[in-house]
């Protein structure tokens, strides 16, 4: 006669750890690509990895670890255009159209921990900051570093206006139309 035990062993999937942990990062990055990261849930997260969600808090301590697991583990970069105007519009876009992330409210807070402060910077830095800085010094911009971040900064105060309301007419105007006042801006930081 077998034992519950027994019965619950053979029922059991083996356990891997990095293929769970692999799982839900390519489900987390497939869901806040789709959702964004304030739709995003660590139940559909769960349910696309095909495992609890419970493990998202035991291998990436909460949701927002695991946004920034997927942001630091790269994603499809290549396709993103950083010529100054075409990253500005589309870091806007995506934030009007997608909301805000862990990333762009942490760009914008002036109460983070030594620890947030520095996973953020490097993940901006790998993903936007270090090809942006490129494109800038072959066009011979001047201090293209210091104007780099300056786009960035731009785009999220944009959109964190936009978001908030607290401009209303920078948040009723149509985007077309910001990114289109903006672009004599851009094109001067972009300049050399």
């Amino acid at each position: 006669m077998t034992s519950i035990a027994d019965k619950a062993s053979t029922r059991r999937r083996p356990h891997d750890s990095t293929a769970t942990r692999r799982a839900l990062l390519d489900a987390g990055r497939t869901v806040f690509d789709e959702l964004g990261y304030d739709r995003a849930t660590t139940r559909e997260i769960g349910e696309r990895a095909g495992v609890d969600p419970a493990l998202i808090a035991r291998y990436f301590d909460c949701k927002e670890g695991l946004f920034l697991a997927t942001l630091a583990g790269g994603a499809d970069d290549e396709q993103l255009d950083f010529e100054p105007r075409a990253l500005l519009a589309f870091l806007v876009e995506r934030w009007d159209e997608r909301g805000h992330s862990p990333i762009s409210r942490a760009l914008a807070s002036p109460t983070l921990t030594d620890d947030v402060r520095q996973q953020v910077s490097s993940v901006v830095s790998e993903r936007l900051l270090k090809r942006l800085v490129e494109v800038l010094r072959e066009r011979g911009a001047p201090e293209p570093e210091l104007r780099a971040e300056l786009l960035v900064a731009m785009a999220v105060g944009i959109a964190m206006t936009r978001a908030n309301g607290t401009l209303e007419t920078l948040s009723g105007a149509p985007r077309d139309e910001v990114l289109a006042a903006l672009g004599p801006v851009v094109d001067a930081l972009a300049a050399p």
